[in-house]
Order: structure tokens, then sequence, then C-alpha cells
């Protein structure tokens, strides 16, 4: 048994333009976030000059965070949740097919081993 689950998502060939603009940038990922049925508690955002942006959202059940470098068309995204309800799918496919990503990766890693 495993207490948690991470998931590694990295978007290549994203559209830069998109990237560019921070405020379509988070409504998305909020958008993503309400998707996968996490129930966010708290959001803080980071936008960098001249573009970039850096986001989390603390969720009941952990949280979810994104990275952004417009200039490359590519985005870091971290899905930690202690919940299986959290639908870590729906934030891959909704993030890949607005942010025009012609390429993803995804990587999941059980955290936390117990004894059952």
């Amino acid at each position: 048994m495993y207490l948690a689950n991470h998931q590694i998502i990295e978007l290549y060939d994203c559209d830069k333009a998109l990237l560019e603009n921070s405020e379509y940038v988070k409504n998305t990922f909020k958008e993503a976030i309400e998707l996968s049925k996490a129930t966010v508690v708290a959001e803080k955002y980071h936008n960098f000059s001249p573009f970039g942006l850096t986001g989390v959202a603390v969720i009941t059940e952990s949280h979810i965070s994104i990275h952004t470098w417009p200039e490359h068309g590519y985005v870091a995204i971290d899905v930690f949740s202690c919940d299986n309800k959290v639908d870590h799918k729906k934030i891959l496919t909704y993030l890949k097919v607005h942010l025009f990503s012609n390429k993803a990766k995804s990587k999941s890693i059980k955290r936390g081993k117990v004894r059952s």
C-alpha cells in the first residue's frame, strides 16, 4: 500500500504565444484541476519577466504545480495526491489539448510505501 501518487508531467512543443499569456495559463490550469475533482484550498502564482509562470494549487489531497518556459514551448506539471479521487489523467489530457502540446511525457511515482 502507498500513501500517495506523484505524477510528473512534461509538455513539449506548446503554443509559445499562449504560454506568454499568464492569465490564459492560470485559467487553463484551474479548469484542469476542477475537472480532476481535486479540492483547492489555496493558490499562488508568480509571473516572471518578460514571461513565464509558476503556480501552485494547494489541494486537500496535497498539491498541484505548474511551471512554464514560453521561450521553449515547455511546461512542467506535478500532481501529488494522497486520495485516489483526483484524476491525474484528466489534468494531463486537458493541459495537453489546451496548451497545444505536440508531445507529452508522464511518469507516476508511488510514494510512502507502508505495511498493510
